[in-house]
């Protein structure tokens, strides 16, 4: 696994042994439940290394800049990126959401079997919890790899979002950045940066840097499922 190492310390030059150990065993227990619960299709170790593990870390430089005490992962599915941030930054509390109690459980697990303490699972539907005191604004980042539309994931994060603070966006390269503007402004929101990477399968990716300038509308998100069913379009907008 040495060559593992060796390539995400291009984007985190200070992994510890201990790090890459705890690292190495998540892949493992993942790789064994994957097999039993569908919680990617990715099945290859090497390939979750690639296309998971180092996606995941791609924000760890980001993070470590801004120091949040608390990071809603939105929608993490099998704990990607929770998990794997979580083992290099102990001293921040995760908070994996996830609409799917099973794949919960799940990462429940890794977490115990990983020893890590900073991992509070949180299992419901966004929009119905981004209206709740306890989570409206509470969050000091959050992080997504769970969206292929803008809207629907703008509509359904930044009301978890405090302002002044940051929704780190992981996003394939195909997109409509004229449609993307007029969304983020209408949602409360302002690209500050996009850092474009290629992931270790020679895939292009993008990491967008969103920065919460304006509260969210009171009436965002919709009800359940509305987002993605009727996503506010530039269109709409414009």
């Amino acid at each position: 696994m040495s060559e593992y190492k060796g390539i995400l310390k291009k984007i985190v030059p200070n992994i510890t042994d201990e790090q890459f150990k705890k690292l190495e065993k998540f892949v493992e227990i993942f790789t064994e439940k994957n097999s039993h619960i569908n919680l990617s299709a990715i099945r290859e170790p090497s390939l979750i290394w690639s296309k998971h593990i180092y996606d995941s870390l791609s924000s760890a430089d980001f993070i470590s800049k801004n120091n949040p005490k608390t990071i809603l992962d939105m929608g993490t599915g099998g704990g990607f990126p929770t998990i794997p941030l979580a083992i290099l930054f102990p001293e921040i509390n995760f908070y994996p959401l996830d609409s799917v109690a099973k794949k919960l459980k799940c990462v429940d697990e890794f977490a115990n079997e990983l020893e890590l303490k900073n991992v509070h699972i949180l299992n419901g539907r966004a929009e119905a919890l981004a209206h709740e005191r306890k989570h409206r604004e509470k969050y000091e980042m959050i992080v997504t790899r769970a969206f292929a539309n803008f809207s629907p994931m703008l509509e359904m994060t930044m009301g978890f979002l405090k302002e002044k603070k940051y929704l780190l966006a992981y996003r394939g390269p195909e997109h409509n950045l004229d449609d993307d503007d007029l969304v983020l402004d209408y949602f409360g929101g302002f690209a500050e940066k996009v850092f474009h990477y290629t992931l270790p399968t020679e895939e292009k990716r993008e990491l967008w840097y969103i920065k919460k300038v304006e509260p969210m509308m009171p009436q965002f998100p919709r009800h359940i499922g509305t987002p993605k069913k009727e996503p506010i379009s530039g269109d709409d907008l414009s």
